[in-house]
């Protein structure tokens, strides 16, 4: 689940920004103010991961492609090159990133298991290719690091770094081609207690156990044919854990302990994303000991795991994002079935006549809301002539001629924005538990039909797998409809995020506005709820 996005030196957005998403975030402001850049910033990340075989870092632009960006240049604020580019997500992390991370159910990750991640990338010059500059995690909403890593050079990489490879898996359980890894070492790491003293009550209370453990390994080691070089280092790495678990120490001793250990950790990348630990720091006796099987332990706070968990929730949250852009592609009158069932609309809407082509299903339901958002249509998907041949057409009934033959009309025959609102229509229905982010549904849409929207979006995000939105907007009649289920007690105030962007000295800025329990709004409206009416009027 998408939670929050924080930008920084990314197109509009000079000074870091922080946008906080709802089940329905709604981003008002002028034009060039910078509402689409928040929508390019999650567009660019999901590309990226889509042409993930291209074994590019950023991808601004491709054929086809969800978002243009151009180059880095134009992506960078000011185009800049000096300064560094930085993007960081809140998502929610859960037991299918945690692998073996158990510590995201304890007190780091405790509201609802938020985490941030935040990736920034450089371009030193125009000659230069773009860089990884950093990867960081942070508790959600906060600024305090909990770890950060930086790119290695290829002379630090571990022993048999591309030996490692295959244990590495995406989070399609893809394994990562050898050829597309690369790895960053962990430089900073937290010694703030709250996020080691679970850790160090549970090691005291598991001392003695630890140690036999550790015992029992060195014992195995020594009478194994292991290579002496790496015999060597695990006996003396053994000997110094089973040392330390006989000392009496407190918390800030065993966290020096500890950090020592975790610094310098390695961690495989793809891309951007981290996807696995390579190798970890001096004291290697740590991980002697949280291989033990003892990790499993909801105590264990393993800063590693928890960037590459991170990671993997980040790429699950762009996997479900489904973004339309300002522009459908245009209805024909006939079609030619390509041969699949698609499972979604298509980013430009172009696969929404397949779509209803093969699900009668969707095309009752997509009719029940044509109703209900009294367009005045009913759908009408059918073969034409002999259905081997896979021509077809979706043309529209006119429902508003009671009593009269059935009077259908081809699609592109009626206004252009029932075929531009249709795709959103359908995607909303077809879909679940999917981000759906929209420009300007609105769009050659009659005010009242884009109130009615509002009706639309809170029944999807009250699903039993309820999608969510993001939609960048100028209609002040879907926030007035939105409102007015709050009021009405349909929807919550929580389960709206309206943005409002403006242009500063510094880039563009961002307030979140928020609403009461009766639907009104707690913060002015900057310049005033929509002035433009009432000034004409005066």
């Amino acid at each position: 689940m998408l939670h929050a996005l924080e930008l920084e030196n990314f197109k509009a957005f000079g000074k870091r920004a922080r946008v906080e998403f709802a089940p329905i975030t709604l981003i008002f402001g002028e034009n060039s103010a910078g509402k689409s850049t928040i929508l390019q910033a999650l567009n660019l990340l999901k590309q990226t991961r889509e042409s993930r075989e291209t074994g590019a870092l950023l991808l601004p632009r491709t054929e086809d492609g969800i978002v243009d960006l151009g180059s880095f240049p134009e992506m960078i604020f000011d185009h800049n090159l000096q300064r560094t580019l930085s993007i960081r997500v809140e998502t929610t992390v859960d037991r299918r990133d945690m692998f073996r991370t158990p510590y995201i159910d304890s007190k780091i990750t405790r509201r609802r298991n938020k985490i941030a991640i935040e990736f920034s990338f450089k371009r030193p010059s125009v000659e230069a290719e773009v860089l990884l500059d950093q990867i960081g995690i942070y508790e959600d909403g906060s600024s305090e690091c909990i770890a950060e890593f930086q790119p290695l050079n290829p002379t630090e990489r571990p022993k048999g770094f591309r030996g490692r490879v295959g244990f590495f898996r995406d989070s399609r359980g893809l394994p990562v081609p050898s050829s597309k890894l690369d790895a960053v070492k962990c430089v900073r790491l937290t010694k703030e207690k709250k996020y080691w003293e679970q850790e160090f009550e549970w090691y005291q209370e598991n001392k003695d156990r630890i140690r036999q453990q550790l015992k029992e390994s060195l014992k195995d080691l020594q009478n194994s044919n292991e290579e002496r070089q790496e015999a060597n280092e695990r006996l003396n790495s053994l000997s110094a854990g089973i040392e330390f678990s006989a000392q009496d120490f407190d918390l800030n001793t065993y966290i020096s302990k500890r950090h020592e250990g975790d610094i310098s950790t390695v961690l495989g990348v793809h891309g951007f994303l981290p996807v696995g630990i390579m190798s970890r720091g001096t004291n290697t006796w740590i991980t002697e000991y949280l291989s033990l099987g003892l990790r499993r332990s909801s105590q264990i706070f393993d800063a590693a795991q928890l960037v590459v968990a991170a990671g993997r929730a980040l790429e699950r949250t762009l996997e479900s994002l489904f973004p339309m852009g300002p522009f459908r592609r245009p209805p024909e009158r006939w079609y030619i079935f390509r041969g699949t069932s698609p499972q979604d609309v298509g980013y430009r809407g172009d696969l929404l006549p397949d779509l209803l082509f093969r699900d009668s299903k969707l095309v009752k339901e997509a009719d029940r809301w044509l109703k209900q958002l009294e367009i005045g249509y009913k759908l009408k998907v059918e073969s034409v002539g002999d259905r081997s041949r896979d021509l077809f057409e979706v043309r529209l009934i006119d429902t508003r001629r009671k009593g009269k033959e059935d009077i259908d009309v081809a699609l592109p025959d009626v206004g252009f924005g029932i075929s531009q609102l249709l795709p959103f229509v359908v995607q909303s229905l077809v879909s679940e538990k999917q981000i759906i982010s929209i420009e300007q549904p609105e769009v050659h849409v009659h005010p009242r039909l884009q109130a009615e929207l509002g009706n639309l979006l809170a029944a999807a995000i009250k699903r039993r797998n309820p999608n969510r939105f993001i939609i960048e907007t100028h209609s002040e009649h879907l926030v007035l409809r939105l409102q007015r289920l709050v009021r009405e007690k349909q929807i919550k105030p929580d389960d709206v995020s309206i943005i409002y962007v403006s242009r500063g000295p510094e880039g563009a800025e961002l307030q979140r506005l928020r609403l009461d329990e009766e639907g009104y709004f707690i913060d002015d409206w900057p310049g005033g709820f929509f002035p433009e009416r009432l000034n004409e009027l005066r």
